[in-house]
């Protein structure tokens, strides 16, 4: 697992969170460089921290450059909520090679290495 976070600058060229209602938001570009996938479960993970941010609240995905793997943001699967609030996990899904119709999607390889870009918009506070 190796990627570069990059906080993006908005309109007036600013990188660090700035408010929005009651929180922060950051936009990002996560280049991911090598990625640890299913076999260990791992993810990409982006720390808070990382973002100018001390907690996650919401995640949204708004860009990749490669259409070979979807971007997801994991959540728990009791409650739907993130797996942890000081960090995120990305998950690359890609249709499964058994499956003829290409209905289902399974976690990327283990080892992948340079997948590119995922862009997010990251809520949360500071």
């Amino acid at each position: 697992m190796a990627n570069t976070v990059t906080l993006l600058g908005d309109h007036k060229g600013m990188t660090t969170p700035r408010v929005h209602g009651d929180e922060y938001l950051v936009d990002c570009a996560v280049n991911i460089t090598t990625y640890s996938g299913s076999t260990d479960g791992a993810g990409e993970i982006v720390t808070a921290a990382s973002l100018g941010l001390s907690r996650i609240n919401a995640v949204l995905v708004t860009g990749q450059e490669t259409k070979s793997y979807i971007p997801m943001v994991e959540v728990a699967a009791a409650n739907g909520d993130y797996t942890s609030r000081t960090q995120l996990v990305i998950k690359l899904l890609t249709h499964d090679a058994s499956d003829t119709s290409n209905d289902v999607l399974v976690e990327a390889a283990h080892t992948l290495n340079d997948l590119g870009m995922v862009r997010l918009r990251v809520y949360g506070i500071l």
